[in-house]
């Protein structure tokens, strides 16, 4: 049997080899579980919202950093799995 962190390393994989197939809006909800499935909880300051690329980002670890890393893992596997199969 496979534990979360080998599961999540084998989809974090697969993930970044189709990454510019993702839409924006795919790529921003990945981003947010990947960081709080590998940081934890956002420890950023808020960047300027001119800074769009960064506030972005910033935003995106904000939604899901009430989950804790086992849980954004298991979040992220199973969006991963649902992403994969139509974008191979």
């Amino acid at each position: 049997m496979t534990s979360l962190n080998e599961e999540f390393a084998k989809f974090e994989k697969s993930m970044a080899t189709i990454r510019s197939k993702l839409s924006i809006p795919q790529k921003i909800e990945m981003y947010g579980l990947w960081c709080v499935a590998t940081r934890g909880k956002c420890d950023r300051p808020q960047p300027s919202r001119a800074r769009l690329l960064e506030y972005g980002k910033f935003k995106a670890w904000k939604k899901y950093e009430h989950l804790t890393q086992d849980e954004a893992k298991k979040k992220f596997i199973e969006r991963a799995k649902s992403i994969l199969p139509s974008k191979l």
